[in-house]
């Protein structure tokens, strides 16, 4: 059984969209926190843009390894597919070799019955 590699692109896009999701939330959280700093003035609204910046960097680490593992999931099923590739040529040339070694050996042994037939 081979691998699909058209499921893990699929799988793989599918990450790479969550990952853009999460940059978009993260740059709404920026503009709301530069929205929220222009109208609100008080000592409390530096606990406030600390939890934010908090949670904007936590969204931003896990798009990039969102977007990694998107990269990931691709390089390793090209990888799978090409040895998998490599893996039925190697059967077929060995599958090829043994037929052909077959046939002469077979072509080998009527050849001997034929001269000890002559004899």
């Amino acid at each position: 059984m081979g691998i699909n590699v058209s499921m893990a692109y699929s799988q793989s896009n599918s990450i790479s969209g969550y990952a853009a999701e999460l940059r978009g939330i993260k740059n709404g959280l920026v503009q709301y926190k530069t929205e929220l700093n222009q109208a609100w003035q008080s000592i409390e609204i530096q606990f406030v843009n600390r939890a934010l910046d908090l949670i904007t960097a936590e969204l931003g680490t896990i798009s990039s390894e969102l977007d990694s593992l998107s990269s990931d999931i691709s390089s390793v099923a090209n990888e799978i597919r090409r040895e998998e590739e490599a893996a039925a040529a190697a059967a077929a040339a060995r599958r090829a070799a043994e037929e052909a070694a077959a046939k002469q050996a077979a072509a080998t042994a009527a050849k001997a019955k034929a001269s000890t037939g002559k004899k």
